[in-house]
């Protein structure tokens, strides 16, 4: 993956070489952009843990509509790789636990941000982005790697795949909606520099499995780099 995003990333750069456009006026684009996504979920009643930071990546396909001056509207077309890791290592319940549980999500995301930019002379501008997106679950793994032993046997875990739905056998819901906040720097040759964090507002629990206050929601900060023309 690392390979594939430095290389990315040197056609797009070689690309722009040859690719002028301006930062002023309210024009129309299309864009892609790809990169990198440090995930995790913020959990309330039960499902309060220590949840660790996943590594996945994130692919768009985006367009700018110009609606005045330097102010664009942003919808776009989005695969982002979420979730979280958990580590165990203690006694619960007179039973020995270890190990670690890497929950991967492949989500199709509908982001619609509105966009500011700041032009900086001749190189090109700052981007401040915020907006909605909808975003539905598609596929995932539980991975698990470590053992449960009661003193007399051991169990190891083995992976399996997430059952998304609203039931209470399954693992999350199939649908997770919140807001994007970014920040970005355009080049004038077209290429892009930038961050953005996904605030999910939306309960991953099931339906049917929700209880008290528990709640679980997508937490996720990316990276990019990307081409408008």
């Amino acid at each position: 993956m690392k390979k594939l995003l430095l290389s990315g990333a040197a056609i797009l750069f070689a690309t722009g070489a040859f690719a002028q456009t301006t930062m002023t006026g309210s024009d129309a684009r299309i864009g892609i952009k790809a990169g990198v996504n440090l995930s995790t979920y913020s959990g309330t009643g039960a499902l309060d843990r220590d949840y660790k930071t996943n590594v996945g990546y994130n692919f768009t396909a985006y367009g700018d509509f110009g609606v005045g001056n330097n102010f664009f509207i942003q919808p776009g077309i989005s695969l982002q790789n979420k979730g979280t890791k958990l580590t165990s290592s203690g006694t619960i319940a007179g039973n020995t636990v270890t190990g670690t549980f890497k929950q991967d999500v492949m989500a199709i995301e509908v982001p619609i941000n509105a966009v500011l930019r700041i032009p900086t002379g001749d190189a090109g501008a700052i981007q401040l982005s915020a907006g909605p997106y909808v975003g539905f679950n598609i596929a995932g793994k539980n991975k698990y790697s470590g053992s449960f032993s009661n003193g007399t046997s051991e169990t190891t875990f083995s992976d399996r795949d997430i059952e998304f739905g609203s039931e209470s056998n399954d693992d999350l819901s199939s649908v997770d909606f919140g807001a994007n906040f970014g920040l970005a720097y355009r080049l004038n040759n077209g290429v892009t520099v930038g961050a953005n964090y996904g605030l999910g507002l939306s309960n991953l629990v099931p339906k049917d499995a929700r209880s008290n206050d528990d709640k679980l929601r997508n937490r996720v900060l990316g990276f990019s780099v990307g081409y408008s023309f």
